[in-house]
């Protein structure tokens, strides 16, 4: 009887294992549809082609290993518009079936959020959220920028310094960027807010420059910021620290395109987000692309993979196992806290001879 019951036993071990592997198998075998709304026109058009450029790569090499089990990818622009952002993600999900999104820019993550946080789709989200991040289908790839806008305050504090002008977009995201930077800075601050469709900037220039700061703080779109700084110069014969946060690194393309020159910032202290890229990574992309990986192509890159590998045809448990999930990716490992954003590392730097370089 004993014999029987082994060889029962045996055979249901036997079923649950292939039923396991078959299931696995057949959840690589489906693929799925994979969307992607990058910011490919207007401002910060440059980090948006990044963006796009590191996905597309991922998504080559997965094919090209994965022939059976290909992944489609439909790329949308959204132009750094929340309207257009909505109208690519009802595109995306009702003519083009898709099952997950990468979504790079704040305002069509503020804009598609009320929906799409109803679903299951998982979102691997690039740019701040305006709202507060809660435990659901969005997971903010880029290191916290919350967290790293406290440690930029605490820095200047320790620094010694006691008040700040503060130059800030005028919208939900960057507004959250500064309450938190306040917080970790705890000084006096003069604020000064531009809404982002202004295109005139001496009005404000004049007004910052009569209160001849020894300190200023942009927390700003990389098209509103050099523009400022540049009626600001031609007013102030005063020569302020200035102080960037990371904003200025997605930007630092925009910022040596519109003043030409950088020396003219020599000084200006940079709160930056760290990262380190693989050389395996720079040399794909180099090779794909003819240049050297710009600024979040590694997260695109990233972002691709950890879908791919966290996948389920069980939406719910895909959301479980990108929440749990202990990735080591081209840009540094990813773990994702409890409201779905990835811990920082920050890192102080210093613009010289033109160029972002250590604190020393």
């Amino acid at each position: 009887m004993k014999k029987y019951i082994k060889i029962i036993v045996g055979i249901l071990v036997l079923i649950m294992i292939f039923v396991y592997f078959g299931t696995r198998s057949t959840d690589r075998s489906q693929g799925f549809n994979l969307g992607f709304i990058g910011i490919l026109s207007g401002d910060y058009a440059s980090v948006g082609e990044n963006v796009r450029n590191g996905v597309i790569l991922a998504h080559e090499e997965y094919n090209k290993l994965n022939p059976d089990s290909k992944i489609n990818l439909t790329i949308e622009d959204d132009g750094f518009s929340g309207a257009k952002g909505v109208s690519a993600y009802k595109k995306l999900v009702s003519s083009d079936k898709i099952v997950a999104l990468i979504n790079t820019s704040t305002p069509t993550i503020d804009g598609i959020y009320n929906d799409a946080s109803k679903t299951q789709l998982p979102i691997i989200q690039l740019g701040e959220q305006g709202m507060d991040p809660a435990d659901d289908n969005v997971f903010g790839i880029f290191p916290s920028s919350i967290v790293s806008e406290y440690d930029y305050g605490v820095y200047m504090r320790n620094k010694g310094v006691k008040e700040m002008t503060i130059v800030y977009t005028n919208m939900d995201a960057m507004i959250r960027f500064v309450d938190s930077f306040k917080k970790g800075f705890q000084g006096k601050t003069n604020d000064f807010l531009i809404n982002t469709d202004e295109k005139d900037f001496r009005t404000h220039a004049v007004k910052v420059a009569a209160l001849k700061p020894e300190n200023i703080g942009f927390f700003i779109f990389p098209q509103q910021g050099p523009q400022f700084i540049k009626e600001f110069n031609k007013i102030s014969k005063n020569k302020p620290q200035l102080f960037f946060d990371a904003n200025f690194q997605s930007g630092y393309a925009d910022y040596k395109r519109l003043l030409g020159d950088l020396n003219i910032l020599n000084g200006s202290i940079v709160g930056t987000v760290d990262s380190t890229l693989s050389d395996s990574f720079k040399i794909a992309y180099k090779n794909r692309f003819g240049t050297e990986p710009g600024f979040l192509s590694d997260m695109g890159y990233d972002a691709f993979n950890l879908l791919a590998k966290t996948y389920s045809s069980d939406q719910k448990q895909w959301l479980e196992s990108i929440k749990t999930v202990k990735y080591n990716g081209v840009g540094g490992e990813i773990q994702f806290d409890e409201t779905g954003n990835r811990k920082p590392k920050t890192k102080m730097m210093i613009i010289k001879n033109g160029e972002l370089a250590d604190i020393e």
